[in-house]
């Protein structure tokens, strides 16, 4: 048999079944810019390369992986779906005169 879950937001228990899932993922934009002849004829791509890479050397794998990938999951109850639904990023609501 299943056993409860702990929301992740708010530590409510869930009875089996009964919770969400929430999951994001944040990736880097996969687009590449836009670059003209010229631009690679004047870049110095070996040097820009080697700059990179040293920085890189001072970045643990996690902090690497961070630039390009990372993904979460978590479970929540319904009150905190339904508070999750109306606001996803938790920002403040900006509240003007009039207009609410």
């Amino acid at each position: 048999m299943a056993e409860p879950v702990s929301c992740d937001l708010c530590g409510r228990t869930v009875p089996p079944h009964a919770h969400y899932v929430v999951m994001i993922e944040v990736f880097a934009d996969p687009s590449m810019p836009g670059v003209s002849t010229e631009e690679l004829e004047e870049n110095d791509l070996e040097g820009s390369m080697n700059e990179l890479l040293e920085e890189m050397k001072k970045m643990s794998a996690e902090e690497l992986l961070d630039q390009v990938h990372r993904g979460f999951e978590f479970r929540i109850c319904r009150v905190c779906q339904m508070k999750f639904l109306a606001n996803p990023l938790g920002k403040p609501r900006e509240t003007q005169a009039g207009k609410n």
